[in-house]
């Protein structure tokens, strides 16, 4: 009896350390899933089913983001909602390819870039996104710690392509909310674009900012993104 359950319990350590050491690459597949459906969801859009979705109303509540782990992964993934895929994000130096939807939510930072303000528009005032943190680069927001001044930034509302140019990176605490504010643009003296992502974790109580200056804006090729 006392060999049965040393032997059960030995089972069960070793089931547990093996999902344990898995269970990272598990939620990765998954949100490279998910970010590369909302990828396929946003080239079926037609511009005008894009211009739907910018209209609809959107949370913004930054208090209501958590990390994102094995434990809640099913539950961001279920609340994922492609009515509010609005636009495209590629960075093609760093691989970067991701659907951009309305508002901050869990479910929206497991596919994508969130938009971080409503009402903002595209090649203007500061378009601002924040994406999850992930140590794999390929990931949301992982390769934006890999990103160098000069990089080009392209988003798209299936009508024009946006094109900006990185200038800065900054690591800041949280509450330096200027940087997504509207008056950045005006102290640059031109639309910008700023990407934001916490610093390694959200427990560092710091956000890693990338900053782009709007260069100019030409009509829809999905051949340029590519």
């Amino acid at each position: 009896m006392k060999r049965k359950i040393i032997l059960t319990l030995s089972i069960a350590a070793c089931v547990f350390g093996i999902l344990f050491v898995c269970l990272p690459t598990i939620v990765n597949k998954v949100l490279l899933s998910k970010s590369g459906q909302g990828i396929k969801e946003f080239n079926n859009f037609t511009s005008d089913a894009i211009q739907s979705n910018m209209l609809l109303a959107a949370e913004y509540d930054f208090d209501s983001v958590s990390d994102i782990n094995a434990l809640n992964l099913y539950e961001d993934i279920k609340n994922i909602d492609s009515r509010y895929i609005i636009g495209q994000i590629v960075i093609n130096d760093i691989g970067m390819n991701l659907p951009i939807l309305k508002g901050i939510s869990d479910g929206n930072l497991a596919a994508g870039a969130a938009t971080m303000k409503e009402n903002q528009k595209m090649g203007e005032g500061n378009y601002s996104l924040a994406g999850h943190y992930n140590k794999n680069k390929h990931i949301l927001f992982g390769g934006l710690m890999y990103i160098k001044k000069g990089c080009v930034i392209l988003i798209t509302d299936k009508n024009y392509i946006y094109e900006y140019v990185v200038c800065d990176m900054k690591i800041v605490y949280d509450t330096e909310t200027f940087l997504v504010s509207d008056q950045l643009a005006a102290q640059k003296g031109r639309p910008v674009i700023t990407l934001m992502t916490c610093y390694y974790s959200s427990k560092t109580g710091k956000r890693y900012f990338v900053i782009g200056e709007f260069v100019r804006k030409y009509p829809y090729d999905k051949k340029i993104l590519i």
